[in-house]
């Protein structure tokens, strides 16, 4: 599991993804302007963070790390000020 740096994290996007019950979130770090992408289970209150350099997505298993990123994103959603789509369809039309 990777560890966080504990940086006030700015949610940038949302994307509701309805077929996985989850929500996709891209985020940056206030300090390092590090990009960061979790997926966010809300019925489940679990996060995963994608980890680039094994091309996975990895639990946030760390109380606090996971406690951190949800009240980002629960203050994003009450605040409705960042880009928030929903995915309608799991499925791929070709034009």
């Amino acid at each position: 599991m990777m560890t966080l740096t504990r940086s006030r994290l700015i949610f940038k996007h949302m994307v509701e993804l309805p077929h996985c019950e989850c929500v996709f979130c891209s985020t940056q770090e206030e300090l390092t302007g590090r990009t960061r992408i979790y997926l966010v289970f809300k019925d489940h209150r679990k996060v995963y963070q994608r980890n680039g350099i094994k091309g996975n997505w990895e639990e946030v298993v760390n109380a606090e790390d996971r406690q951190n990123i949800w009240d980002g994103f629960e203050q994003a959603v009450i605040e409705r000020k960042i880009p928030s789509f929903v995915a309608a369809s799991s499925e791929i039309s070709m034009i």
